[in-house]
């Protein structure tokens, strides 16, 4: 897999999709002037492991939460992007439920490790001499009903996971790198024009999470942030420059506390909006899918713990 790093912001790692989608959403590229920073600076064949954010992460969270496995996972967050439960294959530490691409010249097109009871067995699926046009809504809604997806739940069987890359919600590329939900719109109402979404995560699972930058963000800070946002704030732009494009009109704050006094359980904890758009070109990128986040931009005081 090639990684790249963008020449405006100096986001670093991301896999050709995601870089696309950084450089189109983020910046405002066009195809062309995509197609142009895919080119030059020439790509990384892998991600760096940087060791001293990863030594840097671990020993920040240990000191607040006493639990290595916790400070391990933070720290595995910060440089990969995602945490993954490992398991034992054919004497070989493997991560479980990431598809990977398989060598040149393999029977299928991708991999993926999967627990089968008390055992782990490879999954190999995909045809490489097929496209994947999960693009297309057309392409993507006949392939699913030929192979009938909606009823593969067994994760252990090649057509669960087949199904799973012909899934609208996020893409290849993402699905062999990492799953984040932060900034995605997960919803939207045609009527009312609101798109909803998480506009910050800062734990999943019990487990902090750490920005590219290796900075951990507090819920009682996430808490705060919020609040001085909705006061004072509220308007949003498009990429974050110009005139308002609309305004976040519902904010939830969730917290393990918060969603404990409210009956509401969550895996995550972090800060759910509902964004009005107002600007009647911007409603149409977001119906057309051209634009499929949102980011919340700030500034804030880093202390060295």
């Amino acid at each position: 897999m090639k990684y790249y790093d963008c020449p405006d912001c100096g986001r670093e790692n991301l896999n050709s999709g995601n870089f696309k989608r950084h450089l189109t959403i983020k910046h405002g590229y066009t195809e062309k002037q995509w197609e142009a920073a895919k080119s030059s600076p020439q790509p990384k064949t892998e991600a760096p492991l940087n060791k001293a954010k990863f030594d840097r992460v671990f020993k920040s969270v240990l000191e607040r939460t006493g639990s290595a496995e916790r400070a391990k996972n933070a720290a595995e967050f910060a440089v990969y992007g995602k945490v993954f439960e490992k398991a034992e294959y054919r004497g070989e530490k493997v991560r479980l439920d990431k598809p990977f691409r398989l060598p040149k010249g393999s029977a299928k097109k991708f991999g993926v490790y999967v627990k089968d009871g008390e055992k782990v067995k490879r999954v190999t699926f995909g045809s490489p001499s097929m496209e994947i046009r999960r693009d297309d809504p057309k392409a993507r809604a006949s392939f699913r009903a030929r192979h009938k997806c909606d009823a593969k739940k067994d994760k252990t069987t090649p057509g669960y996971w087949s199904c799973r890359m012909w899934e609208s919600d996020f893409s290849v590329s993402d699905m062999l790198s990492k799953s984040d939900v932060e900034g995605t719109i997960l919803k939207t109402d045609e009527e009312q024009r609101l798109v909803w979404g998480w506009a910050s995560v800062v734990s999943s699972g019990g487990i902090p999470l750490i920005d590219r930058q290796g900075d951990v963000i507090e819920a009682d800070t996430m808490v705060k942030a919020a609040n001085k946002f909705m006061e004072d704030v509220r308007v949003g732009k498009l990429m974050h420059a110009g005139d308002q494009i609309g305004l976040v009109v519902h904010s939830l704050p969730l917290t393990k506390e918060i969603g404990d006094s409210l009956g509401v359980h969550s895996d995550r904890e972090g800060w759910i909006v509902a964004f009005k758009v107002q600007d009647d070109e911007v409603w149409e990128s977001v119906k057309s899918g051209q634009l499929k986040a949102f980011s919340i931009g700030g500034k804030a005081k880093r202390e060295t713990i």
